[in-house]
């Protein structure tokens, strides 16, 4: 997939969030990287016992490896933790969700399992959910099972990034 292409999906997907109540920021500067776009929306949600506050962030890899994927997702967390507007600690009728989006060229099949297969780290009142969009293929790479820690939650997770990413 060329970059125009990919430019094209991330304007796409960016205008669907958009359209769903979502604030998009692009060229976002966070630690030691520059993230494409930050997309947050904050508001009440019964299901979540409050505030909830979702974030997708997306940034663009030539080859995305394990560890690089596992830094970018802590470092996506870390910002969307950072750019929260609802003042109360997580947990106190407010949780942030960060879904960290690779947009990559390239993903080896041991990066695709690991995110298909491997439980995202556990916060609390909070979650960090590593996404691969290999542009190569065209295809959304996420965690596709249920956890029993935040099991309410996953469902709704993977209906997320079908709803907003899938072009």
């Amino acid at each position: 997939m060329n970059p125009a292409t990919t430019n094209d999906w991330l304007q796409k997907t960016l205008q669907n969030l958009a359209r769903e109540g979502f604030v998009i920021s692009e060229d976002v500067s966070h630690s030691d990287a520059r993230m494409m776009a930050l997309a947050r929306r904050t508001r009440f949600e019964l299901t979540k016992f409050g505030f909830s506050e979702t974030f997708f962030v997306f940034r663009t890899f030539e080859t995305i490896t394990a560890d690089a994927l596992r830094k970018f997702s802590s470092d996506a967390f870390d910002l969307a933790r950072q750019s929260k507007t609802i003042p109360l600690p997580r947990g106190i009728f407010e949780s942030v969700w960060c879904f960290a989006v690779a947009i990559a060229e390239r993903a080896d099949s041991g990066v695709t399992d690991s995110v298909r297969n491997d439980a995202p780290t556990k916060h609390w009142a909070a979650a960090e959910i590593p996404v691969v969009f290999n542009q190569t293929e065209g295809r959304l790479y996420y965690f596709e099972k249920t956890p029993l820690w935040g099991a309410a939650y996953y469902s709704g997770f993977r209906s997320q990034i079908k709803r907003y990413l899938a072009s």
